[in-house]
This record gives C-alpha cells, structure tokens and sequence, in this order.
C-alpha cells in the first residue's frame, strides 16, 4: 500500500487546537514521543538543493513511546517518491532493533553519521474515522500530520497532488489556522534552519 500524507504548519498553540477540537468532537486517542536520528553516508548537504537527495538515502533509528505501551525501537528506510519537493508517496521498510546505541554505533562502522536529531511530541485527536496527529518538534514548532486512507498504489502524480490539495481543504473546514504548504518536512526544515544559522 502506498500512503499519501500531508504535513503542514500549525499557527495556533497545542492548547488552543485542543479547546477548538474537542468543541468539535475530536477526542485524544494517542499520546507519544518520538525520536529520530537519520544516518547518512557521504557528506552533509552543503546547500538546500542537496538536503532531499541526502534525506532520501538516509536511515533512521527511531525510538518510539507510545503511552501506555513499552517503548520500541527501529530502524527504518523510508522509500519517497517525489516531484520537485513534494513527496508524492511513501513506503517504510522497518526491523525492530534492541538497542539504538548499539543500532548507531553498527551504522557508524558501516561508515554512517548521523545528519540530524529529529525530537517530538504527539498528539493525535479522532473523531469519526479522521486521525490528525499534532508534533510539537523541538527546534522547530506545531505541525500537523494527517494520513490519507486510500491506497494510491496505482495513483498518477496529478490524483496525488489533488488528494493532497483536497487534504488540505478539508483541514481548513476543522477551522484550523495552517500553512497553505502541505509537505513540512521535519529533517529537512531543520537542517535548512541549521544552514542558515537559525
């Protein structure tokens, strides 16, 4: 199955989506804490034109704690296809691993380095079906990430950007204060960040 998904900027605080959400009948339904480190080959991106190709052969190792659930641990690829810099679809290839410390120093031997920490907070709200997950990254801000259901196996590039335009539109109807971008890409905003002294 490939997924389509949209991320974009959130311009209202955690607090504030909450009171607007629950008004509407969303309820929490998972709360989690995630951990990212992307191991890269090669050098760091020099410029901004480099960061995708770079992101797009990385690994991550992930740490992941859901609430109520025991951490878990993974490494994980994730196959990105894209036109200019909007993802168009994803697939993940991922092994559960035992130790990230020992998951990193085995990459590093392989002649991996780490590219960059990726830290945030989840918060996902549901209601009648429809999941909008909210991470508070660290460095970085609110984002929100919402999953399409439907199966874009065999889907053209234009179905795709126009699942992902309707998305969108359709996060707007929760009156939402959003970005119009809908493919935040954490890594890769917080390495251009990093480039740019910010």
């Amino acid at each position: 199955m490939k997924q389509v998904e949209i991320t974009t900027n959130v311009y209202q605080s955690l607090n504030e989506v909450d009171q607007l959400l629950v008004g509407q009948g969303f309820k929490i339904i998972r709360k989690s804490r995630v951990e990212d480190q992307y191991m890269i080959t090669g050098t760091d991106p020099k410029c901004e034109e480099e960061i995708l190709p770079t992101l797009s052969h990385s690994l991550l190792i992930r740490f992941l704690h859901v609430e109520g659930k025991d951490p878990s641990k993974r490494l994980t690829y994730k196959k990105k296809t894209y036109e200019g810099d909007t993802v168009l679809t994803e697939e993940k290839i991922s092994v559960g691993i035992d130790d990230t410390d020992k998951a990193r120093q085995l990459l590093e031997s392989l002649g991996f380095h780490k590219l960059v920490d990726v830290k945030y907070n989840v918060v996902v709200y549901e209601r009648e079906g429809v999941e909008l997950a909210f991470q508070q990254v660290e460095d970085l801000g609110l984002l929100l990430e919402y999953e399409s259901l439907k199966d874009f196996q065999d889907a053209s590039s234009e179905e795709v950007l126009e699942e992902k335009k309707r998305m969108l539109t359709e996060l707007r109807e929760y009156q939402l204060d959003i970005s119009d971008d809908y493919d935040v890409k954490k890594a890769y905003q917080l390495i251009k960040n990093r480039m740019r002294g910010l």
